[in-house]
């Protein structure tokens, strides 16, 4: 029997179908949100996965050389809201800025964000995926890429082009989205290193990537990139380059292996960045010139997820173990003004996680997070650690509850909670 149908028929006879499905594709295939995600949306399985590879295709579909003529807007269409609280009491007063007074402790609720999908599989090779994400007035990020795909379920091709997420969020073994609430300071962090680069792997960015599946659970992957500009975004400005102040283009490529529910991947990325003409280094005003200001960086990691049962998982349910590596060099600008301090011509960072989870009854799991993150040329203590503990709960399968307890070993040391309610439908 085809993977597809297996998952689909195993699901029926275990669900009952009664209107509770919350995204589009559940919706259209008629089946719980946990064919695809455990073990708590938004984050998914090795089947859930499968099926964003694919172009958000079944393989019964990919097999009979068209995707299922499913007509209504229901089918395409998703909203989730997001909003919650949050508490943090910091070590040191943090000083006033513009618009607010000092404190040193803090607490309130979040600012609520909505977000509207519109995605699917539109013919046998095309496939569109739209994401817009409203927090405020004046706060709207959007995610949209055509993706063309070409093969059969054991492998295939795929291409995507468009303003997206490069590989964290939509990977695997680590560089898919969290169980939680936070993402590790190694794939979302912006400074890695102690140069003026600001870049996270996290980053959405504009561009096209090319990926090729040896087999259902082997993937390569190539992309192509603006980059980001001088505030690390890589989906605004207009400068050169369209976004990111230069014409340069940015390069990741990846390897992707599942094993079962476990896996891992291999990372790297080269990019160019620009700081500011202008800026003022050792009292020196950078010349708007390339010389001066084109730095260029590279982050080379990779992730690991081992999933097991260290329990009855018809009772409790699966554990894991998961981690990941990356590390970072900058290098500087050939004619860099730098002081009678500056030690060589580039910075080095490493930033590390390891986590443990175990999954629970109901779409559920607690989970535990130790990130790490070290810079070279940084003063003595200023490594930066992270603890995060926490849970997640799914009611009713429109609403997921998260909460994390953190306690932060920075700069400013500090510790609090976060409560987040996350509706889908």
């Amino acid at each position: 029997m085809p993977l597809g149908l297996a998952v689909i028929t195993s699901a029926l006879a275990m669900v009952p179908i009664n209107g509770w499905a919350i995204a589009n594709w559940a919706r259209k295939y008629n089946v719980d949100c946990a064919t695809c995600h455990s073990p708590a949306v938004p984050r998914l399985n090795e089947f859930g996965h499968q099926f964003r590879k694919m172009g958000y295709r079944m393989d019964t579909e990919i097999q009979a050389g068209k995707p299922e003529a499913y007509k209504e807007i229901g089918n395409f269409l998703s909203v989730r809201f997001r909003t919650g609280y949050a508490a943090e009491r910091f070590s040191d007063l943090q000083t006033a800025g513009s618009g607010f007074n000092s404190f040193r402790t803090r607490n309130g609720f979040r600012a609520p964000d909505v977000t509207v999908f519109y995605s699917g599989a539109l013919t046998k090779n095309l496939s569109l995926f739209t994401e817009i994400e409203v927090a405020d007035v004046d706060e709207t990020e959007l995610q949209v890429f055509g993706e063309w795909f070409s093969g059969n379920p054991d492998h295939y091709f795929t291409a995507r082009i468009g303003q997206m997420h490069t590989l964290s969020r939509i990977g695997w073994a680590g560089f898919d989205r969290p169980t939680g609430i936070t993402t590790p300071d190694a794939l979302a962090a912006a400074k890695l290193t102690t140069s003026p680069v600001s870049f996270s792997v996290g980053a959405d960015q504009r561009g096209v990537d090319l990926a090729y599946s040896f087999t259902p659970e082997s993937r390569a992957i190539v992309g192509v990139y603006n980059g980001v500009n001088q505030q690390g975004s890589g989906i605004a400005g207009n400068g050169a380059g369209f976004g990111d102040n230069d014409n340069a283009k940015d390069v990741l490529v990846a390897f992707e292996q599942m094993l079962g529910e476990s896996g891992f991947t291999l990372f790297g990325y080269y990019g160019t960045w620009d700081q500011a003409a202008g800026t003022v280094v050792n009292g020196v005003p950078l010349p708007d010139n390339n010389k001066f200001t084109e730095f260029n960086f590279l982050r080379a990691g990779a992730t690991a997820s081992w999933v097991f049962n260290l329990f009855d998982p018809k009772t409790v349910g699966s554990s894991e173990l998961q981690a990941g590596y990356m590390f970072a060099k900058d290098f500087y600008p050939k004619s860099y003004p730098v002081g009678p301090t500056f030690n060589g011509k580039d910075r080095n960072g490493q930033a590390f996680w390891i986590g443990v989870e175990q999954r629970l009854p109901h779409s559920s799991a607690v989970f535990y997070r130790y990130d790490h993150v070290s810079r070279s040329n940084e003063a003595s203590g200023g490594e930066r650690q992270r603890h995060a503990l926490g849970a997640v709960y799914t009611y009713e399968q429109y609403l997921r509850l998260s909460l994390e307890g953190f306690c932060y070993d920075q700069n400013s040391d500090s510790f609090g909670g976060l409560l987040q309610a996350m509706f889908n439908y």
